[in-house]
């Protein structure tokens, strides 16, 4: 699928899970409440109705910490892009990851980044949560007062990110004072969020050309999930350089280190992809590996490495890989033009 199309789609899906997930809540909501007000009428016994008034408020409280998990998913996915974006525009990676968890906090929750405006407009987590309040305020009188205490992400998998928010709300019956109900909790909302369809961090901020735009897919064929060498294939990689995806790897980075140009491997989180000529800046650099993390750290060069670094012809593009890269791939034996190393 072309790559501007699978954002377009993402970004449409993400506006349809907000649209839906507000219509759900006041669909419900209303519907009860119309109920209930209907009812009060036909008895002058106002217990019942009171009751039916209760049962709304309860209705939207666990209707609301939905919303809560649905709004934090979406605004998780548009904060890490709009980081992305950030850095990106300033070519500079976040200091560490504490840097980095305060600039996401504060972008997810204020809309700023070290003051600065970080482009999140509708998708922070506030402007969320300030729409379902002001409509259950002003069409069902219900006052609704939250306070997002704090937000923070981690990464488990190597394809999914988690967040959790800690936040404390206070939801009040405003309709009549005989229906008075009030309801005061402070919960912690664990939410999964995919990377899928995000740009890769770091190209952009270390190529100054902006030719690289590549976006995280995952690799689906014969080696998804297995590393070995014996995997490997000319004809595997051949489809997963064609794919332009990334795979499993354990001695690449997770997603999230790449944002403060971590290059410690990860074990069970690190991805990896291999570059195309096309995304990179010229002139190319053909002394460098071209797997993605390789070439942008400059691990394996002519330079500063004894691994030797060679030329394979991928699809008819000369793709440059250091020798190790090339042996996981299966390409150790194709011919080559060895650049320089042992």
């Amino acid at each position: 699928m072309d790559i501007k199309l699978h954002q377009r789609l993402i970004k449409k899906f993400n506006k349809k899970a907000v649209l839906f997930s507000l219509i759900s809540v006041l669909f419900s909501v209303l519907f009860i409440t119309i109920f209930s007000q209907n009812f009060s009428t036909l008895y002058e016994d106002r217990i019942p109705g009171s009751n039916i008034r209760i049962n709304v408020l309860d209705v939207y409280v666990r209707n609301f910490e939905t919303y809560i998990g649905d709004s934090a998913r979406i605004s998780t996915f548009r904060t890490l892009d709009a980081l992305t974006t950030y850095s990106n525009n300033r070519h500079q990676f976040f200091n560490n990851s504490t840097d980095f968890d305060q600039a996401f906090s504060d972008c997810m929750i204020y809309n700023r980044v070290n003051g600065v405006d970080c482009g999140l407009g509708q998708y922070s987590l506030t402007a969320r949560l300030d729409d379902i309040a002001n409509l259950s305020n002003s069409e069902l009188n219900i006052k609704t007062v939250y306070k997002i205490n704090s937000v923070s992400i981690e990464q488990d998998f190597a394809f999914e990110v988690e967040i959790k928010v800690n936040i404390s709300y206070n939801i009040t019956d405003n309709s009549d004072e005989n229906y008075y109900a009030k309801w005061t909790k402070e919960i912690v909302i664990t939410q999964p969020v995919s990377i899928i369809g995000l740009q890769e961090p770091t190209g952009n901020i270390n190529d100054s050309t902006n030719r690289y735009n590549r976006t995280i897919k995952r690799y689906d064929g014969n080696c998804k999930t297995n590393t070995s060498i014996e995997c490997w294939t000319p004809a595997n990689i051949i489809q997963f350089y064609q794919d332009q995806s990334f795979r499993l790897q354990p001695n690449s980075t997770s997603f999230l280190q790449r944002y403060w140009n971590d290059k410690t491997p990860s074990d069970k989180l690190g991805i990896e992809t291999i570059l195309h000529p096309s995304e990179l800046p010229l002139p190319l650099n053909l002394n460098h590996s071209y797997t993605e993390q390789h070439y942008w750290d400059a691990a394996y060069t002519c330079n500063n490495s004894t691994i030797s670094i060679g030329i394979y012809s991928i699809t008819g593009d000369n793709v440059s890989l250091d020798h190790n890269t090339a042996i996981i791939y299966g390409l150790s034996n194709s011919s080559i033009k060895t650049i320089c190393g042992t």
